[in-house]
């Protein structure tokens, strides 16, 4: 009897020890980020997946908000909308994510960002605030307060190079899935991003139209105004529509493309800055997202082609 009332003494601390650490859960976590000027929102716990909607307008510094949130769900994950904190994030993968589909001499986006700067003779961009990623890759942060027309970008810059700019959003430091964590590699604040580096990623300007006897008497207002309308109707899209939703206006853009009065790289722009609010939702994908928008365009302006 001894015993037992022994045990039943130490029980209770103990289980009061495990609450107070499931209460707090990732709360530090996302009040840390925060504090480090990031704005901040929350994922499904052991997720990438967005647990709220509208993130990049609803992502805060907030420590009341950001504690609204968390007491909700303590194990939620957190997120860095880089936008709002006028952050670039260069998501840099490890070359054996998907060793089945790739050839054996794959580079690491790490090795993909010292030979663009060796083409460039440029010094590799570091040190800066650098997060390690579970599945072996890091995210190299910097401050981009000075470029905010940068938006997401996958490969454009090498083999296994994404970057989050507007639009976009990385998982923060701290936060867990199933098969690891994200951690600090380096803590220094990032880095003002190289205007080398800024100037890879800026679209060129707009080609000039061209008019023909049938084109609109106003075509810069025209496109314009077609391609917001098919923007729109892409981030408005629900789960098990989005798929056709960006098919559609992805052929829609590209009659314009096949016209000559629209340029596919900014069609491919504001389609994927339109779609980057579903990816990571529901399995919604960069690569799909990246494939019906160039299945798309090449249908349309390959059939506005040959009906020319």
């Amino acid at each position: 009897m001894t015993w037992a009332r022994s045990a039943d003494t130490r029980t209770p601390a103990r289980t009061g020890r495990r609450a107070s650490r499931q209460s707090a859960g990732m709360l530090p976590t996302a009040l840390a980020n925060a504090e480090r000027g990031f704005h901040i929102f929350p994922l499904h716990a052991y997720s990438k997946l967005p647990a709220i909607t509208d993130w990049e307008n609803q992502a805060s510094r907030d420590p009341d908000r950001i504690r609204a949130w968390w007491t909700r769900g303590p194990a939620l994950n957190v997120a860095i909308a880089c936008g709002p904190s006028q952050l670039l994030v260069l998501d840099l993968d490890a070359a054996h994510q998907h060793p089945e589909t790739e050839p054996r001499k794959t580079h690491e986006g790490r090795d993909s960002l010292a030979d663009l700067a060796v083409r460039h003779s440029r010094p590799m961009p570091v040190p800066t605030f650098c997060v390690a990623t579970p599945s072996g890759g890091c995210h190299l942060y910097y401050r981009a307060d000075r470029f905010p027309q940068l938006r997401n970008t996958i490969g454009l810059l090498g083999p296994r190079i994404d970057t989050r700019a507007q639009g976009g959003y990385v998982v923060a430091a701290g936060s867990r899935l199933r098969h690891g964590h994200y951690q600090v590699l380096d803590p220094r604040e990032p880095l003002g991003l190289p205007a080398w580096l800024a100037a890879l990623m800026t679209p060129p300007p707009p080609t000039e139209p061209i008019r023909g006897e049938n084109r609109p008497h106003h075509p810069d207002a025209y496109v314009r105004a077609a391609v917001a309308n098919q923007a729109a109707r892409v981030r408005a899209a629900f789960p098990g529509t989005r798929h056709r939703t960006l098919l559609l206006a992805a052929n829609s853009l590209g009659r314009l493309v096949g016209q000559g009065i629209l340029a596919r790289r900014d069609a491919q722009a504001a389609l994927y800055d339109a779609a980057a609010t579903h990816i990571g939702i529901e399995r919604f994908t960069h690569a799909e997202a990246e494939r019906t928008i160039g299945d798309g365009l090449d249908y349309a302006a390959q059939r506005t082609t040959s009906l020319a």
